[in-house]
């Protein structure tokens, strides 16, 4: 690969393969999702299971989740206050919980990590009292909120409680537009369930993926199948205000549910996608969805399909730090179709720090690598997604139109390569609107000059050469950064790795672009 190649923003997608809300359906959705089970005493062996396979498929429909696992007190009670904050930009907010939960006196708690109840006070002060979420909820003032308890199961704590009864109460009051729903009859019992997710979760699971279903319907078809499967032993409740529709899933009723599949990735199977170690969770395109957009920034994103392919200098004329030539596979992901704009780095940061202001559609430009994720790090908290710069792999071969033998982005062709990026020949000394050059082979915009571009890796020739071959993330430690691309001032020649940039705080830098990642750590 040669020259100038560009940066843009990945998202990548967890494992699931999956339609995502049509234009229709295209509100704000923000959930919360907690999952306790590793009890003390009354030990859950599905909650967080259930808290898993729950955001990963509210992902896919197009949710922003923050997910919590085997959360203690502190850490719910502030995963819900920032739930709350998120809910103020509006939308449907969407809270489930999986784990233990008792009432006392008609008021019930959902239990975290630790707590020693003994008495009834103790749950005033060491559980999450249920009306706080209702609490958020209506500060928030959002139009639409969902609850879903799946919180009753047999809990040892209520038995040497005097005043405890058996599963929940039922809330009477909630803010106007809310939906509750709770997966047993007042005063019963849920089962946890032998299998992957507890009886409740796995119905709930395979409902909202039906397109076309009114909530209402969705959680119908939940109480039917769960009193068929249980006898009638276990009846789901629910508590409605609702006065418009939603749709978990758009579409025409009929049509057959999305399946739930995994992606093809070595050897790491089974483990459940939103487990894997490093991996970021997010909403998977279907094969035609081409293009997603953020809702926040505007920023557009162009699937990239995974696979292997030749790493490094493949034509024998570049720098030696890029031999030798080896063989890399990467999994799926989202890249950004443009690069970042001064407009859309304003909105985010509030400032501009380009050296060429000449409107919103330019580049922005000036960037140190710490200032990217500075910004990524303010972008995440507005959007409740996992940004993230794109590993060197990923860059290239997203640069390289999947992983072809390219020398540019778009062209091998030194004649061609005017109608594909701006550099010395063309470009005047100066930075050009984002998307006036033909983009590459997989739609992808500038990916060669006009501004370098940041990657995650830190710089090390001789790791780069003994690079892992699966999704390779660069060396855990270095003094230098990896800079790729090009920009405008950068002649055909130029080594398509670029130099590296030392990472110092306020260094002026070049443009970057970031990712959403190929299913690494769970976002929230």
């Amino acid at each position: 690969m040669k020259p100038i190649l560009a940066r843009r923003l990945l998202l990548i997608f967890p494992l699931l393969i999956v339609s995502v809300p049509s234009s229709a359906d295209a509100e704000l959705r923000t959930a919360l999702v907690i999952g306790n089970g590793h009890y003390a005493d009354g030990r859950l062996k599905n909650p967080v299971n259930d808290a898993t396979d729950m955001a990963t498929t509210l992902q896919r429909l197009g949710f922003a989740v923050i997910l919590k696992k085997e959360a203690r007190q502190k850490e719910m009670e502030e995963a819900i206050r920032d739930f709350g904050n998120r809910l103020k930009r509006g939308g449907a907010g969407l809270f489930f919980y999986a784990g233990h939960g008792i009432q006392i006196s008609g008021r019930n708690y959902l239990i975290p990590i630790g707590a020693r109840i003994e008495r009834e006070m103790d749950a005033k002060y060491k559980a999450i009292d249920a009306e706080m979420i209702l609490d958020e909820m209506a500060n928030a003032g959002n139009p639409l909120n969902i609850v879903i308890l799946d919180a009753c199961r047999d809990n040892p704590l209520g038995r040497s409680l005097r005043s405890a009864g058996r599963g929940l109460a039922i809330i009477s009051e909630a803010p106007q537009g809310t939906f509750i729903t709770y997966s047993t009859s007042p005063g019963k019992t849920a089962a946890d369930g032998t299998g992957r997710n507890s009886p409740y979760t796995a119905a709930l699971l395979q409902a909202i993926a039906e397109p076309g279903l009114p909530i209402e319907q969705v959680f119908k078809k939940v109480r039917q199948r769960l009193s068929r499967e249980t006898g009638n032993r276990q009846i789901p409740w629910e508590v409605s205000s609702l006065q418009g529709d939603f749709y978990f899933s758009p579409g025409r009723a009929g049509e057959a549910p999305v399946a739930r599949q995994r992606e093809e990735t070595p050897a790491q199977e089974p483990v459940p996608p939103a487990e894997r170690e490093g991996y970021a969770m997010g909403p998977r395109p279907s094969p035609t969805q081409e293009t997603l957009t953020d809702p926040v920034t505007g920023m557009e994103f162009v699937f990239v399909k995974g696979g292997c392919f030749e790493m490094g200098d493949t034509f024998g004329d570049g720098e030696v730090d890029e031999k030798p030539v080896h063989s890399v596979c990467v999994s799926d992901f989202h890249m950004g179709k443009f690069e970042v704009t001064q407009a859309q780095w304003e909105k985010v940061m509030g400032n501009n720090p380009s050296k060429f202001k000449k409107g919103g559609s330019y580049p922005v430009e000036r960037v140190s690598w710490n200032d990217a994720q500075e910004f990524i790090g303010s972008l995440n908290r507005m959007t409740g997604k996992n940004y993230r710069l794109p590993t060197e792999a990923e860059w290239e071969y997203a640069t390289r139109s999947g992983g072809k033998r390219e020398k540019w982005a778009g062209t091998s062709s030194e004649a061609d390569l005017t109608d594909h990026a701006w550099y010395k020949n063309n470009a005047g000394s100066v930075t050009h609107p984002v998307g006036e050059r033909k983009p590459n082979g997989l739609g992808l915009y500038d990916m060669s000059g006009n501004v370098w571009e940041w990657c995650g890796d830190w710089h090390e020739t001789e790791f780069y050469a003994g690079s892992p071959r699966d999704n390779p993330t660069g060396p855990s430690s270095g003094t230098t950064r990896v800079l790729r691309g090009g920009s405008r001032d950068d002649k055909p020649r130029l080594s398509p790795r670029g130099e590296p940039a030392l990472e110092r705080p306020g260094q002026p830098g070049r443009q970057h672009r970031f990712s959403l990642g190929p299913a690494r750590q769970i976002v929230f």
